[in-house]
């Protein structure tokens, strides 16, 4: 028997009856005499004197659009990105398991699902869907199914259990200073400047795509990033030349506006992603494949490769762990090579020192 209270302190049955949730208040303060109140409810089910007010399991997508979708937004004001992320890893979900009712899709059917998932290329890319994608949409379909136990339509959420796709999250794409310049020669406007922002500072794209023109300072020469899941994301970010006569034309032409990248349609509004327009464009290019992110990854590998010290170059990319930057700092071969030449140097030159000294104290002590 399950009986609990209530936040007036009244009990509670809460049980499950031939696949149907049955949750009522006994109205009553004395345990045993709530249980006893159990009892005859199942036995009453049982015997059909009294019948089970059953509401009608919903069509998946009509859940998705007109529930959870709207709980999920008002219940992430805080995290809109993480709504957003959720936004679109539930379009595949919806066409998948249209005409199903949420209480039909069960696990074998979300198996068939990824499996599925994965084989499948990308229209835009032309490249099989990483696991991580794939990941994103089962953290969705979880959500999903977490609210429909909530509203007592299934009993056990079918994603529990699932086992999701090992991720690769070393990342060791470098764009080359070649492809590079190819790269800027052939990009639109916006992604040009998003993309030459991002070489020269290491911003991630999401706070390009949300910098306010307040938060450009050109005279003092820094950008500063107010926002962030964490105390070290919210930063100032030294600009270099190149970042400075992007951001000074950028500014000069959006006149009165709030973002330095407004939204094509309402300027009053951020721009949007840019995924799409940049995998179109390193596919015009013919350029080996690399994501608008691993352009911060290019950034932290030419920091390190030009002598910045790893906690200055934490500070500059918003993270409080030095750990985290070897997720983006990649040395070549040719300059793990050029360190250790600079170290055989340093070597030499200090037992050269060291010998001199130990000659020079030995000729003093005879």
């Amino acid at each position: 028997m399950s009986v609990y209270r209530d936040h007036r302190g009244n009990f509670v049955m809460d049980f499950w009856w031939n696949g149907h949730r049955v949750k009522e208040s006994t109205r009553q303060k004395n345990r045993a005499i709530a249980r006893q109140m159990e009892a005859a409810r199942k036995t009453d089910l049982a015997r059909g004197e009294v019948g089970l007010k059953r509401r009608p399991c919903p069509e998946f997508r009509n859940f998705v659009e007109s529930e959870f979708l709207p709980w999920f937004e008002a219940m992430h004001q805080d995290h809109l990105r993480t709504y957003r992320r959720h936004r679109v890893a539930i379009v595949p979900l919806l066409d998948f398991f249209s005409g199903r009712t949420v209480n039909e899709i069960d696990q074998g059917m979300i198996e068939k699902y990824k499996m599925q998932r994965i084989q499948k290329k990308s229209s835009v890319t032309g490249r099989k869907l990483r696991p991580a994608t794939v990941n994103r949409e089962l953290a969705a379909l979880r959500a999903v199914f977490n609210l429909a136990l909530k509203h007592s339509l299934i009993k056990s959420n079918p994603v529990r259990g699932l086992r999701f796709f090992r991720e690769d999250n070393e990342q060791t794409r470098v764009v080359s200073y070649e492809e590079e310049a190819k790269y800027l020669a052939a990009a639109e406007t916006r992604l040009r400047g998003v993309a030459v922002l991002i070489f020269n500072t290491g911003m991630r794209p999401e706070e390009v795509y949300r910098l306010h023109r307040e938060d450009v300072h050109l005279a003092e020469g820094y950008i500063h990033v107010p926002f962030g899941k964490t105390r070290a994301a919210r930063r100032n970010i030294p600009l270099n030349r190149d970042a400075r006569t992007l951001l000074a034309s950028r500014l000069e032409k959006l006149g009165t506006g709030t973002f330095v990248f407004p939204s094509k349609h309402d300027w009053s509004r951020p721009m949007g992603q840019i995924a799409n327009t940049h995998a179109r464009t390193v596919k015009r290019v013919g350029l080996p494949w690399f994501r608008l992110y691993d352009l911060r990854h290019t950034f932290a590998t030419r920091a390190v490769q030009s002598g910045m010290d790893l906690p200055t170059l934490a500070k500059i990319l918003g993270h409080a762990k030095l750990n985290m930057i070897l997720r983006y700092a990649h040395p070549t071969p040719e300059h793990q090579r050029l360190a250790i030449s600079k170290m055989e140097q340093y070597l030499i030159e200090n037992r050269l020192q060291s010998h001199e000294k130990s000659h020079e104290s030995g000729a003093w002590l005879q």
